[in-house]
This record gives C-alpha cells, structure tokens and sequence, in this order.
C-alpha cells in the first residue's frame, strides 16, 4: 500500500502520464485478497482521480509544447531519436502502454530539438562574440577617432584613439556624456550635427579644438544608426586630423595670393590664353594698360580684347607658338604716340605633346627705348632679366664671384641660394663644367656678349641648355660684371626637331612631302629655263586602293602605301625626285634630254615592278598603277599648272582602264 501511495505522490511530481503507468503495471502485480473493500475503494477512486489529473497534464503540456512540436517539424530531418524495444516474445503491449511509449518518444524528440537549438544558439553567440572581437580590433587600430554616441548623448563606445585625443580611456566610455568626453567648446560646434543625426541625417563637418595648447583642425561624420523599426537608436562618430591639409591649404592659397600680386604688381600684361585664343587669366595690369578689368577681359577672345589690327600684327606669332614654339618679338606701334612692346608667348604642351594654350608677357619698353642711349649699362641689365625670367640668372662681378642668383640658378648649381652669395665660379662648378663656361664668362667680362648651348647628364637624364653671358657696364661704361642667363630648352629642342622633320618629309612612306615637292619642283623648273632642258612631271595613284583599305583595313593599306614608295624609288634615278602628296598619289620629277621618250620608259618600269604580288605579314595584295606624264619645256614658268596636266593624263589613263599611263599633249 506505501508503495501504491508513493507512486501516487511521483505522479503527482514528476508527471502524471509517467506515475500511471507505473501505477498500472503495479496494480497487475497485487492479489485482489491483499486489499481490503475500503482500501480497494479508496486505491480505485484515488486512481480514476489520477487519470483525470494525467489527461489533465498531458493536455496542459501539450499546449505548452505545441510551438516546440512545430519548431521540431522544422528542424528536424533524422527519425526519431528514441525508438522503444521491441516486446518479448510472445508477449503484447496494452493500448495504454503503446500511448505512454509514444507520448515518451514526443517528449524525446523535443528534448533532442530543444538541445539543438541551444546548440545553435551558443554557436551563434561565439560567432557574434566572434565577429565582436573583430570589430573591436578594427576599431581600436583604425587611424582615426571612432565612437558610438546613443540617443541621450552618451557614448556607448570610443576606440584609444580617444584616450589621446581627448583624455578618455577606451574602457570606460559608457560613463562618459559626449559633452564631458568632448568638452563644452567643442561640444558646442558639434551638437547642431549631432541632432541632425539624431533626425536621420548624416552629416560632415570640420571643427577647431586645442589640444596640449596647439589648435588642431578635425573633420567629422555622423552617420545615424536605425533599427529594425527604422527608428534612430544611435549615430556612429567618425573623426579625421586635417591639420596639415589645413596647413597646405593654407600655403597654397597664400603661394596663389603671392602670385597674384606679383603678377598685379609687375608693369607688365601677362595672360594665359587657351587654344581657341580665349584669355583664362590675366594680371592687374590689363586694367592700367587697357583700362580693362581682369572680369571683363577673362573668356573673351585676343580679337576683342587687344583689336583687330593688333591682333593681325602679331596673328603669324600666335600660329607659331600654337604650333609649339616659343617666340619672343618687338612690336612697334604708332596708334597712341611711337610705342616699343615686347611679346614673349611660351607654348603650353602636355605630355603627350599636345599644345593646349600659351603664356603671354607683353611689356612696354618704350620709355627703355627712349632711355637706352643715357642708361645703357642698366637698361642691358633690366632688358637680360626681363627677356630671360624662365631661366637660371645670376650677375657675376669682375672677380668672377656670384653677386646675385635667382632660385632657378640656385637649384641648377646645387646649393642655396645664401651660401652662393660672393661665392667663386670656379667652387661652385664641376671642373668639367667650370671648364666649359669660364671661356664664355672672360670674354664677356672683355665686353662682348657670348650665347652657346650645351647638353649636362644628371641621374642618367640629359637636359639641353641655352646659356648667355651678357656683360653690364656702370655709367663710365666700364663693364661692372656679367649676367649669366641659363635655360632649359630641352622640351623645345624636341619640338624643334619633330616639326622639322614633320615639316619635310612624309611621316608614313619618309618621302618628302608637299611642302619639299614644291621646293623642289621649283628648282627643278629653274634649272630647266637656266639650261634649256625641258623636265617631266610624273603623277601617279594606286588603282582602286579604296577597296584594299575597306577589305583589308587601314593598316595593311599603310603597308601597301610603305612598299609602293619603296618601289617607285627603286624605278627611277637617284637625281630624281620621289614625292607624297597625299593619300595614295605619288609624284615623280624627272630631269634630263629626251624626256618624252625617257618618261615612257620609267612608266614601263614602274608597271612593271608593280607586277609582283606586294608580299605583306597578313596578306598579299595584288597592285598595280595609273601613271600620267607632262613634260614641261623651257619656257613654261607655272609649276602649278605643270601638275594639273600630269593630273589630267592620269585621268585619262584611268578611262582607257588603268595599270597603263598617258601623256599629256
């Protein structure tokens, strides 16, 4: 009977459907003769009680459990965890038991879920300490001043940088208010941003705040952080020292206001004008000068600016230095009074080589024409400086010592431009060098101007120089010392040497282009009239060489257009003339007797050599030619005319079919 009670108390406890199956299986086990009527009443109500009290459980607890049920369904994809053990042979389970093995294997699963779960979740948490700790790392190394700042002002997080900064440990942020963290100067430039955060809006701005007694500039960032609500629940603090942008801001404004007073302040018109001759910049002195004020002069063409008759005076200079040349030029005018103005337009050429504009410098020298024959000593002095402002100048006295160095010859030297004061030539030069300018330096300091160019090797870069040593005399005319000017002129040099080339020659075939062929075609009828020997005038163009361009493309047309001349010249004499017009027209100038005849024979050679198949890296290309022939004789003076005629028998030749030529009659 205790044992009857007990399992009735662990029902009670530990679950009722667990003690009831306990109680049934006991009951089996008792005799009916060991109970008494009274206590087999009271076991008997005592156990439909219990029964009542386990359904009343199981179904509370199925409720309970209903979401873990679910979330089980969810998660799980293995079979039950717990399988009950087969019954023993010849022996069956009740419905009751069946239930209550079922019942035990639910609650298994949902065990077996729920630790899943926590499995999940205390993975999930190492992950997100993880991935904290990170970010911490990141935060506390970034080089900038990082905080998370919540809604009442508080700051949630700082990294060290704060604790430099501002004198607040990274380990104790959460008690510190953005007010005490910042302190009230600066707390007050950055509240107005703050709240503007606060709203929902990032914001950027610099602020000014003293640390260790110097002012430092910092740029700020407040970007707000919104939950899942998109409600504001805090903004993240990004901190930038911009003191020494401040500081180079702050330089190269004063360098530009340094330059614009010099250039204001200079008795001088100096300009920048862009490649469509439209000013971008001018000086003060406009307005002296043309009573023009820089606002009114800025984005208008020379044209309106300087007139239109100055303009055409000075229009083959402005081609020239668009052309990549620099030149310098005296312009003498007599519309208000005999005026003296000195141009100097330095050409503005990319990298690439592109021209893209031009410096301007027009001075007056009118009163230093007038006062050159009393001041001539000084006005060759002003008049070396002036010419001569992009290059290394220096004044060098009798003694052969450095009186005067600009910033330019200081550099070229090697050396400040304090220690170069009364500082000897020949200590400041390599031998080599010193050796190569003290023979220019005495004949000058004898009183005659001397100019060379020379090549220096620094750092395995060759520079090109022009250098000039003018002398100065004092008022007994006696020379006082010599101005040394030296330029770089290597960027020139090349310019100089690509548009000669260009100038001349054709840049695809290297035969002499347009401007040599006329040259040369006049000679050639010069020397005809002098001599009485007619010339021939030979035109000629690639039969349909369209169709080898559009087939075969533009490159492999150059490699025909590249062997063609290569032929032609082969074909004639070298005392004859093989030229490029333009495309595919070629010219030939032929000299000598019996030139109808003669010219006849070259076409057939030139047909003939076209006759092999042009042999190309992609390709071979069949080619051949029309030719037309003038002949020219001794009395004819119009070179022009002369090509017009071989123009028209190439064109003849062409209608009777091509690969043939023609003589003009």
């Amino acid at each position: 009977m205790l044992a009857v009670i007990l399992l009735m108390i662990l029902a009670t406890a530990s679950g009722a459907a667990g003690a009831i199956l306990m109680l049934t299986h006991h009951l089996h086990q008792l005799n009916a003769d060991q109970l008494t009527p009274v206590a087999n009443r009271t076991l008997m109500a005592t156990f439909a009680i219990m029964v009542v009290m386990a359904w009343l459980a199981w179904r509370t607890m199925l409720r309970q459990t209903a979401p873990l049920q679910r979330l089980q369904q969810k998660l799980e994809t293995l079979p039950a965890l717990s399988d009950q053990a087969d019954p023993a042979p010849g022996s069956m389970r009740s419905p009751a038991q069946a239930e209550q093995i079922g019942q035990i294997d639910q609650i298994d699963h949902m065990s077996t879920a729920v630790d899943a779960l926590v499995a999940q979740r205390a993975l999930a948490d190492s992950r997100y300490q993880s991935t904290q700790q990170r970010l911490q790392l990141i935060a506390q190394h970034i080089p900038a001043l990082v905080a998370y700042v919540d809604t009442a002002l508080n700051v949630i997080f700082a990294n060290r940088r704060y604790e430099s900064a501002y004198g607040a440990a990274a380990d104790r942020p959460e008690s510190i208010s953005v007010r005490e963290l910042l302190g009230e100067n600066v707390f007050a430039q950055s509240e107005p941003f703050m709240r503007d955060a606060l709203r929902g809006a990032s914001t950027n701005f610099e602020r000014l705040v003293t640390r260790n007694g110097e002012v430092r500039w910092e740029r700020v960032s407040y970007v707000p952080e919104r939950d899942i609500s998109d409600a504001v629940v805090g903004f993240i603090a990004l901190g930038e020292d911009i003191t020494e942008l401040k500081r180079a801001q702050h330089t190269f404004a004063k360098s530009e206001m340094r330059l614009r007073m010099i250039t204001d302040n200079m008795p001088a018109l100096i300009a920048y004008v862009d490649k469509t001759q439209r000013y971008r910049f001018c000086n003060g002195y406009y307005e002296t000068a043309l009573e023009l004020k820089p606002d009114q002069v800025l984005g208008q063409s020379m044209r309106q600016v300087i007139g239109e008759s100055a303009y055409l005076a000075i229009a083959p200079q402005i081609e020239q230095v668009l052309q990549g040349q620099r030149v310098s030029f005296e312009q003498h005018l007599f519309e208000r009074g005999e005026q003296y103005f000195l141009h100097d337009l330095i050409p503005d050429i990319e990298v690439d080589g592109r021209v893209v504009g031009f410096y301007s410098m027009i001075i007056d020298v009118t009163a230093r024409k007038q006062a050159q024959r009393r001041e001539r000593a000084s006005e060759r002095l002003l008049h070396s400086v002036t010419d001569n402002l992009p290059a290394a100048v220096s004044f060098i006295d009798t003694a052969e010592r450095f009186q005067f160095n600009n910033q330019r010859s200081a550099q070229w030297l090697g050396f400040s431009v304090e220690a170069l004061g009364n500082r000897a030539v020949v200590n400041t030069m390599t031998a080599a060098d010193y050796a190569l300018h003290q023979p220019y330096i005495a004949q000058a300091l004898l009183g005659q101007t001397t100019e060379f160019e020379f090549e220096s090797t620094r750092d395995a870069v060759t520079t090109t120089y022009q250098a000039a040593y003018i002398p100065q005399f004092d008022d007994a005319e006696r020379v006082s010392g010599v101005c040394g000017m030296i330029n770089d002129i290597t960027t020139l040099k090349q310019v100089q040497n690509q548009l000669r080339l260009l100038a001349r020659h054709d840049n695809l075939t290297g035969l002499p282009n347009r401007n040599q062929f006329d040259d040369k075609l006049a000679d050639a009828m010069a020397r005809s009239r002098r001599t009485g020997h007619p010339m021939a005038l030979m035109f000629l163009d690639i039969d349909h060489f369209k169709l080898v361009n559009d087939s075969a493309g533009h490159h492999t047309g150059d490699l025909v257009l590249r062997e063609f001349a290569r032929r032609l010249v082969k074909s004639v004499r070298a005392t004859d003339t093989v030229a490029r017009l333009a495309g595919d027209e070629f010219v030939i100038i032929l000299e000598g007797e019996s030139l109808a005849d003669a010219s006849a024979t070259v076409a057939h050679k030139i047909i003939g050599a076209m006759q092999t198949p042009f042999t190309l890296p992609d390709a071979i290309q069949r080619v051949t030619t029309s030719i037309g022939i003038a002949v020219n004789d001794a009395d004819s003076v119009d070179g022009e005319a002369l090509l017009r005629r071989a123009d028209e028998a190439l064109y003849v030749a062409k209608r009777a079919g091509r690969n043939t030529f023609s003589i003009a009659p």
